[in-house]
């Protein structure tokens, strides 16, 4: 029997940005470990089950807060999680893709 692989639809960059997770009317403070077009990882002190939805927000270094507006918890363990950005407004689309591509280009140089 093969094994299956997956691969990434959109590279990850790694972060560490501050971030606030909004699950269940409850607000965590979090850390984004790393951030891609259509996910991220987080890292806090009580990360939500697999299947829950989430807004979290993003404090980009330019100071200013990008806002998922919402996401879905794809996996979980004692200290991170993983999330799939479901919605999000068009400007944050924009804004997180010119972020990602800004990161990626001063990679590359």
């Amino acid at each position: 029997m093969r094994s299956v692989s997956t691969r990434r639809m959109y590279r990850r960059i790694p972060t560490g940005y501050r971030g606030s997770l909004f699950v269940h009317g409850f607000v965590q403070h979090v850390v984004v470990q790393d951030l891609s077009l259509n996910g991220l990882r987080i890292e806090g002190d009580l990360p939500p089950p697999c299947g829950s939805l989430v807004a979290v927000r993003i404090w980009l270094p330019d100071g200013m807060a990008l806002d998922v507006d919402q996401a879905v918890v794809r996996w979980s363990n004692e200290t991170q999680c993983g999330v799939q950005i479901i919605s999000l407004s068009n400007e944050a689309d924009f804004r997180l893709a010119r972020h990602i591509e800004c990161r990626l280009t001063r990679w590359s140089e």
